[in-house]
């Protein structure tokens, strides 16, 4: 079904390869047209600007779709990563980021307008859900990372890999997410490479189910961020609905059905879960898993917690003790503390200028 979120006419990024072709078959306009018309997407480029179309197409297009292309209110450098606030046509707004260079970057993509999850160490769910992404809003971001990438570096503006860990839980918005992702894999459209696109979620039990059946090359990155029930509680309220014990045995059977590997994501937060303590009971945990790899990164202070990030000198000493207990683990690089660049903090900002209370109402 195509969403028609803030507009009279349904998207064109709303529209998937196959619709787009049905919908030439009954102009009686050839199939390669689809093609021409989801590289013009691509680029942002305006309808009428579509050059290689038939005028009475284009017109016909104008008629019948919007755009749906998105545009950036703010982009902001540094530390290796560009931050965007994209405007919705409902007045929303939300954030994307460009991490790396422009030859060789990685674009993280939201997929909901704020967050209902209320995990303590981040910013998008501070002033609580409005409301799911479309297909459509969720590609928009992918293409207008890409046109200003473009623009700015003369390249073709692609990115290297696709994360989905931007503001919302993704797994929220299941259909949209994944229907966005069979748009951008699709090789009769953007046809981008599976292998490269990556889906996180807080720990949604059934959908990790779910998705261990989709049959689709997609990575999945697990927010894990403690290796207790209990600690794991006063982080992330989620835990009270799908407890730790589920959510591994959801995980396991994730890797028996697909052979994939799976990341465990975990946000090291200071003399919380940084300590030898929770290094030793990850080791005895996961000490006898296949295919699992720790995703460690250093807290990004959001200015609404008293959460502190460790030193780097302290997070190194963290990954030792994982590796040296015999787990897979790396210490990624946090790009973007100059920039606010955690997930929703641009957009909390722009709610606290306005005088926006958070959810808990502070």
């Amino acid at each position: 079904m195509i969403s028609r979120v803030g507009a009279e006419h349904p998207s064109l990024l709303d529209l998937s390869p196959r619709e787009l072709e049905r919908w030439l078959a009954e102009q009686s306009e050839d199939p390669y047209r689809a093609s021409q018309i989801l590289r013009w997407i691509s680029l942002q480029t305006p309808i009428a600007a579509m050059s290689d179309l038939p005028q009475g197409l284009r017109s016909r297009m104008q008629d019948q779709f919007t755009e749906g292309y998105l545009a950036s209110d703010q982009g902001i450098e540094g530390e290796g990563a560009v931050r965007f606030l994209f405007r919705l046509k409902d007045g929303e707004a939300v954030e994307s980021v460009r991490i790396g260079e422009p030859a060789d970057y990685t674009a993280c993509l939201s997929t909901q307008v704020g967050c209902g999850l209320r995990c303590s160490f981040c910013a998008s769910g501070k002033f609580g859900w409005t409301r799911n992404l479309t297909q459509g809003e969720i590609l928009g971001q992918v293409f207008a990372l890409r046109a200003l990438t473009a623009a700015q570096s003369g390249l073709d503006g692609w990115p290297r890999h696709l994360v989905y860990m931007g503001m919302g839980e993704p797994f929220h918005n299941y259909s949209a997410t994944l229907e966005s992702v069979r748009y951008l894999i699709d090789p009769n459209g953007i046809n981008f490479g599976a292998r490269r696109i990556t889906i996180s979620t807080a720990g949604l039990v059934p959908e990790i189910y779910r998705f261990a059946e989709e049959d689709l090359q997609v990575g999945l990155a697990v927010s894990l961020h403690a290796p207790s029930s209990e600690l794991r509680r006063s982080l992330m309220p989620i835990e009270e609905v799908y407890p730790l014990s589920r959510l591994l045995k959801a995980c396991q059977t994730y890797i028996e059905k697909t052979g994939r590997r799976l990341t465990f994501e975990y946000v090291l937060l200071s003399e919380v879960n940084d300590t030898p303590r929770e290094a030793r009971k990850l080791i005895e945990t996961f000490k006898d898993w296949r295919l699992v790899h720790f995703n460690l990164i250093r807290y990004n202070p959001i200015g609404l917690t008293q959460l502190k990030a460790p030193s780097e000198v302290e997070a190194r000493a963290f990954l030792k003790r994982l590796v040296d207990g015999g787990l897979q683990a790396t210490l990624r690089k946090s790009p973007g503390k100059t920039i606010d660049a955690a997930c929703g903090q641009l957009r909390g900002l722009e709610y606290e200028k306005a005088g926006v209370k958070t959810a808990t109402g502070h």
